[in-house]
């Protein structure tokens, strides 16, 4: 009934009779159509729903299935997309459950952003195919629309989805586009800042450090602008990587050290882990070995402190074990990557049993280890640097055509990885 739902979203919005009814209707009137007395004109309902914010269909649509006002449902869409924006999916389930994108009686903004919330929920849950029908149901909706932000989130989340399932030039085409919206748009926020941060990362991701280095350093320039620190350790973390990429040690130790800051400031433990575990790797190439050493001791008490369980922590243990043997502690590290190569799919412990062999003077043994750990990766990147090793050992111990055959492949690879074009 009509004038039930009047009462109903008269007292959710908090109003009196006499405050709806102002200047429209005598409030007597008012309490006649919430009786069912009489019925209202449209050109009264249109008034009406002005005033309470609402559509006409909101004065025929209860939910009562569902035991809400479809005000409730306003806000309850409202309080979901809040919750993905800081990335709080645990009280996600039931909003999911509720299917709220089938009513009619919503905006089609609404409609968008509960696609984009089912998307980033099964995002979440690395449900990726899902996640990717429902963000483009959201990009139908919300594509054309004037307010852009959405649709700017929904391309990011397209991008990330492309990236996790292995599509980096993809993502990058799906960010692009944002960027391009942003642009055109003169949109200066936090979402921009994210675009440009996502972008500086794949680009990294894709070897380009020199594009990565400007749109991270766009990024921060935003955020200066803006006066926040947003997705400040992430931006600082990549600007890391990109220097250390192009051997600018110097310049990569800043940035690192300013992303362990902003890990420090957000308080995330698995972030300062990480961003400390750089440095330490920093530390080990410019062979500064006790300050990596002293470092990496820091993230292993973090990990016991927090009781953190990630695969990253494999690898924690065996940067642990490769600054060891660097300051002299070799049956010290040697147990500690015996213990790790049965849980290492990526052959590093292989790589680093090796270099402890070449300390110890067992070139043979040493030459062993490294050709597992060359089966073991299929990155290009990581043979460029174990083909050279292998071609060294080998001429260590006169073996000069097998010395040859790995410098050889040193160079096919090193030609697969950098073009030669004008």
């Amino acid at each position: 009934m009509v004038g039930q739902r009047v009462k109903e979203l008269r007292n959710a919005a908090n109003m009196t009779q006499q405050e709806l009814a102002e200047g429209i209707i005598s409030r007597t009137y008012l309490s006649l159509i919430e009786k069912n007395t009489v019925h209202p004109s449209t050109n009264v309902l249109k008034k009406l729903s002005v005033k309470l914010n609402c559509t006409l269909d909101d004065f025929t649509t209860t939910a009562s299935e569902r035991n809400l006002s479809l005000l409730d449902i306003k806000k309850e869409i409202k309080w979901a997309e809040n919750n993905v924006k800081t990335e709080d999916y645990s009280r996600l389930d039931e909003f999911i459950a509720k299917d709220y994108h089938t009513l009619e009686s919503i905006t089609e903004y609404e409609r968008g952003a509960t696609y984009w919330i089912r998307a980033s929920y099964f995002f979440s849950k690395e449900e990726f195919v899902s996640a990717r029908e429902e963000v483009n149901k959201a990009v139908k909706i919300v594509e054309g629309m004037k307010e852009v932000n959405l649709y700017l989130r929904c391309l990011i989340l397209l991008a990330r989805i492309e990236f996790e399932e292995y599509h980096t030039d993809e993502a990058i085409k799906q960010l692009t586009k944002a960027n391009n919206v942003t642009i055109y748009e003169n949109i200066t926020n936090t979402t921009r800042v994210t675009i440009l941060s996502l972008l500086g990362e794949y680009y990294r991701l894709m070897g380009e450090n020199l594009v990565s280095i400007n749109f991270n350093k766009d990024a921060l320039a935003l955020n200066k602008k803006l006066n926040t620190h947003h997705k400040g350790c992430s931006i600082e973390n990549s600007l890391f990587k990109a220097k250390y990429g192009i051997r600018n040690y110097d310049l990569a130790e800043e940035h690192i050290r300013r992303a362990i800051k902003y890990a420090e400031l957000d308080n995330d433990a698995m972030q300062i882990a990480g961003v400390t575990t750089n440095l330490a790797i920093l530390m080990i190439k410019t062979k500064k070995y006790k300050e990596a050493y002293d470092e990496l001791k820091k993230v292993l008490k973090i990990i016991e402190d927090h009781n953190i369980d990630h695969p990253f922590v494999l690898t924690i243990n065996l940067r642990y074990a490769q600054a060891m043997s660097h300051l002299g502690q070799l049956e010290e590290a040697k147990k500690l990557v015996q213990g790790a190569i049965a849980e290492d799919s990526a052959g590093f412990a292989f790589e680093i049993m090796g270099d402890i062999c070449v300390m110890e003077g067992y070139m043979d043994a040493a030459i062993d280890y490294l050709l597992k750990s060359v089966e073991a990766k299929e990155e290009p990147l990581f043979k460029t640097r174990l083909y050279p090793k292998l071609a060294d050992l080998y001429r260590k111990v006169g073996k000069i055509d097998k010395s040859l055959e790995y410098y050889e492949k040193s160079v096919h690879f090193y030609d697969e990885l950098v073009t030669d074009m004008i």
